[in-house]
């Protein structure tokens, strides 16, 4: 039924949600069949991912305070907890950026000094967070982590810098039928790009000309390693039209420090 309601809506173009990220019941478009990556809030311009990781952070805020927020616009300035958003723009940095003891970050590369500021943003290689043990209550990364050369170091920094009890919800490319990553490309002693597969480019806001390479689609494989890091970790599969989270696609994790 989802397939076929989904479908007369990408003839309509439109349809009316109530967004978790802006707080508003608003019209969403629908330009592309991409449904995960499409249907765009007209008033923050989240997707339909972004709604669906806004869900997983409304749950573990609510669970920690024992409050029933129902969108990031919502939740109270002294929230109590430590947040790290390894993101400094879009729909969920504008709606999280008020709340206190909220850091955000960028990635600028290696011509920059790693944990400084470039423009007024801290600069973080994910592989090695300037940041101190059991520092965050909650990490949010939404498709980071397949960038990052070596993406199980970045997980064993967010492992490192969250408190126990703790948690990194994230989004990540992934293949639900597959046992193995696909590792498509990997950095050599020399620092240098070496390639197994054909470039894949994402498009990214800091690097809006070239894009940004991916060097790992996730699999099945990531949930032992995750777990060997020292992860609980928790998957989240949800198609909810009403919710405004579209596609058969959607899946959001969430890795607990036990």
């Amino acid at each position: 039924m989802s397939d076929i309601i989904e479908r007369q809506l990408v003839k309509i173009g439109f349809s009316f949600i109530f967004c978790n990220v802006c707080g508003s019941i608003r019209k969403i478009k629908i330009k592309t069949e991409n449904l995960r990556e499409d249907a765009t809030c007209k008033k923050c311009n989240s997707n339909s991912r972004k709604r669906h990781l806004t869900e997983g952070i409304l749950e573990l805020i609510n669970k920690k305070n024992k409050t029933s927020y129902n969108s990031l616009r919502k939740i109270k300035k002294d929230s109590g907890l430590k947040i790290y958003n390894v993101e400094s723009n879009g729909a969920l940095h504008h709606y999280l950026k008020h709340i206190n003891n909220y850091v955000c970050s960028e990635y600028f590369g290696p011509y920059e000094t790693y944990g400084k500021e470039q423009h007024g943003i801290l600069n973080v290689d994910l592989m090695n967070i300037p940041f101190d043990d059991n520092t965050f209550d909650l990490v949010v990364s939404t498709e980071v982590f397949e960038h990052i050369p070596n993406p199980y170091k970045a997980f064993s920094e967010v492992y490192r810098i969250l408190k126990k009890g703790g948690a990194h919800v994230f989004t990540v490319p992934y293949y639900e039928d597959k046992e193995n990553d696909e590792v498509r490309a990997f950095l050599d002693d020399n620092n240098e790009i070496v390639h197994l597969m054909k470039p894949e480019y994402h498009g990214d806001p800091i690097r809006s000309d070239e894009g940004i390479l991916v060097y790992t689609v996730f699999a099945k494989e990531m949930h032992k390693k995750l777990e060997a890091i020292g992860f609980e970790v928790k998957v989240n599969k949800k198609r909810n039209i009403i919710d405004g989270i579209l596609g058969d696609n959607n899946i959001v994790f969430t890795t607990t420090k036990v």
